[in-house]
This record gives C-alpha cells, sequence and structure tokens, in this order.
C-alpha cells in the first residue's frame, strides 16, 4: 500500500482542512510552531536578562515619560504589555506616564480590543495615541539621514525620555525582515514618508541581503537613540513561539535567527502544487496578508503550475487590486501600480507575478467574480480543494503561511 501524510491545515477564522497526500508526491509539509503556553511567565524570563543590555530598572526611573510604540501585528501584544507594565510599576513608573502609540490600521476597533485586554490602569491612565501621519503637530523633525533625507518622527517618540518597541519580526517582501525598529518607520512618520517607502519589492534578493529602506531604518534606530526593543516571533495564528528582549541591534539578530528556524522551508526541487493555509492574524483576515504568502508561493511552484490559497477573506479589495482587476493581462498591472503607490501595492504585485506564472486557485468568502478579476480561480468550498488533490501531481504544503519564507534550497 502507498504510504500517506496526513495533513491538517487551520485556514482563515475558523476553517480546518484535511486530507491524506501520497507520501511519494509530497515534496514538503512546513507545519507551525508550537505557541508558548505561559506568555506571562516567559516575559519575566526575558525582562529580567536583557541582552547585552543593563537590568531594566537600571533605565528608568520615577517621573521618566514612557512611550511604547506597539506593532499591530505582534502577537500576545497585551499579555506583553501588560507583562512590561507590572515591571515598570515596580520601578516606581506612574501609568499617567505611559504613552502606548500606535499607526492606524486597516480595521478600526484594533486598539479598542488592545486596550480592553490590558490591566484597568493602563485603560484609564495611560495614554493612548493612534499617530496621524498628516498632522503637521504630531510629527517633528528628527533629524537628517547620511543620505540627506529629513527624517521627522511622532512627537510622542521625540519627547520621551524611554521607549520600548514592541514589534513582530517577520519575513517582508519589501525590507527582507521586518523588525528591528521598521514598526518606527515609517509608520510613526509622516504621510510623505510612508508612500515614499512603499515599493514592489525585491525579488532578486533574499531576506537577509541589504535592502535601501532597511539600511535607512537601522540609521533612524541608531539616530532616534532606540536602547531596548522586544521582539516577538510568532507561532501558527494569533499564539507567540519566542520572545526576544534586550538591545535593538541584538535582539533582532536573535529574533531572525529564530524567525529562519522556525518559518524558513527551502525544500530541494519545485512543486506543480502548493496548498497554501493563511490563517486570521492579530490585524485580523485582510488581503495584506497575501503580500509574502504569493512571493514564497511562485517561489516554491513549478511555472503553469497552481497555487491553491485556503482563505475566508471578506474584505473589499483595496485600490491596488482594483487596478489589477481593470488589466487584460496580470503583468498589465506592474507600472499602473508603481505609479499610483497605493497602500496594498505589495499584494497587488505579487498577485500580477504569481498569476503571471501559475495558476492561482483561492478559497475565500469573496463573490466570484472578483476573484475571477484577479486572475484566480474561484474555489466554492473544500471539496474542490480535495478533487485538485486527486491528480498525481507532486505538492508542498504550508501551514500558517503568511509568516513563512519559502526558497528552493541552494546547492
Amino acid at each position: 500500500m502507498t504510504e500517506t501524510v496526513k495533513i491538517e491545515l487551520n485556514y482563515g477564522f475558523d476553517g480546518t482542512f484535511q486530507c491524506e497526500i501520497p507520501s511519494e508526491r509530497l515534496i514538503h509539509y512546513h507545519q507551525s510552531p508550537v505557541g508558548i503556553d505561559d506568555v506571562a511567565s516567559r516575559m519575566q524570563q526575558v525582562l529580567n536578562s536583557p541582552l547585552e543590555l543593563p537590568p531594566l530598572d537600571l533605565a528608568v526611573v520615577p517621573g521618566d515619560k514612557i512611550t511604547i510604540p506597539v506593532d499591530y501585528q505582534a502577537p500576545g501584544a497585551a499579555e506583553i504589555i501588560n507583562a512590561v507594565w507590572d515591571y515598570f510599576n515596580e520601578c516606581g513608573i506612574e501609568a499617567g506616564d505611559v504613552t502606548i502609540l500606535q499607526t492606524r490600521s486597516e480595521s478600526s476597533d484594533l486598539q479598542e480590543k488592545l486596550k480592553a485586554a490590558v490591566t484597568s490602569e493602563l485603560q484609564e491612565h495611560a495614554s493612548w495615541v493612534i499617530h496621524d501621519p498628516e498632522s503637521r503637530e504630531e510629527v517633528s523633525y528628527l533629524g537628517t539621514s547620511a543620505g540627506g533625507e529629513r527624517i521627522y518622527l511622532s512627537r510622542h517618540l521625540l519627547e520621551a525620555d524611554f521607549i520600548l518597541p514592541i514589534e513582530k519580526v517577520g519575513f517582508d517582501p519589501l525590507l527582507g525582515y521586518a523588525g528591528g525598529g521598521s514598526s518606527i518607520y515609517p509608520g510613526f512618520s509622516s504621510q510623505e514618508a510612508i508612500v515614499k517607502s512603499r515599493g514592489q519589492s525585491h525579488r532578486e534578493l533574499t531576506p537577509a541581503e541589504s535592502r535601501p529602506l532597511r539600511q535607512l531604518i537601522d540609521e533612524i534606530g541608531w539616530m532616534l537613540g532606540l536602547q531596548y526593543s522586544l521582539q516577538v516571533i510568532p507561532a501558527g495564528g494569533q499564539a507567540v513561539a519566542e520572545i526576544v528582549f534586550g538591545s535593538l541591534e541584538s535582539t533582532f539578530r536573535k529574533a531572525k535567527q529564530f524567525l529562519d528556524q522556525y518559518w524558513r522551508l527551502e525544500p530541494e526541487y519545485k512543486s506543480e502544487m502548493v496548498i497554501i493555509a493563511v490563517e486570521d492574524g492579530p490585524t485580523g483576515h485582510q488581503w495584506n496578508q497575501l503580500a509574502s504568502v504569493l512571493e514564497t508561493a511562485r517561489n516554491l511552484v513549478t511555472q503553469d503550475g497552481r497555487v491553491v490559497l485556503l482563505t475566508q477573506i471578506e474584505a473589499e479589495p483595496g485600490i491596488g487590486l482594483q487596478i489589477l482587476s481593470r488589466c487584460h493581462e496580470p503583468l498589465d498591472a506592474i507600472k499602473p501600480l508603481r505609479d499610483a503607490q497605493p497602500g496594498d501595492l505589495l499584494t497587488a504585485t505579487q498577485l500580477a507575478l504569481t498569476g503571471d506564472w501559475a495558476l492561482i486557485c483561492l478559497l475565500s468568502k469573496v463573490s466570484s467574480d472578483e476573484v475571477e478579476d484577479l486572475f484566480a480561480i474561484p474555489l466554492e468550498d473544500e471539496a474542490e480543494v480535495e478533487r485538485l488533490l486527486q491528480s498525481d501531481e507532486t505538492v508542498s504544503v504550508i501551514a500558517s503561511a503568511q509568516y513563512a519564507y519559502g526558497q528552493l534550497k541552494q546547492a
């Protein structure tokens, strides 16, 4: 009898797909790492032993104005903030001296959800600020970069005595690795800086290779004087795999090692079909989750192969996807997207590039007509996915693919 591998994938908000694939057809099966059971206990451990810096209680004194920039995409953010506050409280810091700083988000209720999940002292007495990049009163001049660019940041960062970023570390088509200060800039800068930073990724580069925007972010961290940092590595869904605390440089370096260990996959061969599951995350379940997913799919599927996306996305397509939907061929969208620089530039670009390379099959809650306009084949239910697997095609499977990066193993 042919041996089979049991596959179980969580996708969307509550979807679960199960199947068995003959082992001879399965090129690669990447599963999510196990999440931390007790985030609060882990936080106690890391806060008491920062990497390459003295204990945190030596860095703050009562009366300090503390700003905590929070990355919306960081899993476990509320538990992490509560643990940080417990530590600061023991140091004599008052909640009224704490500012929780967040960027605007596609989901208007994210701040309220976070606020409702933290301790009542922070809810009632801390300042909760959503950065407005279009307000001249909100941004102030930091300095000029080595490349001659004038850098502006939120005044809540520039006026703080102590800054502690909480960031998700992840693969990013534009930056290579997100984290290590990338939540600070351009998110807490001006609208002009945000738009200027958008790009269509560096397809020729691996995540570890140098990129201009990544270099600028590193420089801005130094200009701002960032010292301590909390870097969070995701597990599946909204769980936390690892938390790293200490100096900005050392935590980012360590976090990237964890990310590669848990989420980087390098099969030896491309497969004729790639099954990709995308889960609801800390920021919800949005089209923008698909940017890095599609880059990985394109790297791992054969030309004219199939990319099968398991999602429950029901959000309206953004401006970039609307531009793509009006084109006759996928690659016709590349230049209009570059000219328009929409907020979903990366997702629309990756969808165009992948749609030109392979057949995209999308299980979602979006109408079939809208899916077809995006050069994808709509799937109505899991039974259609099972029928696709009845072929003799080779298959790779990626769980929680919104966090993964895949490329062929280098010789």
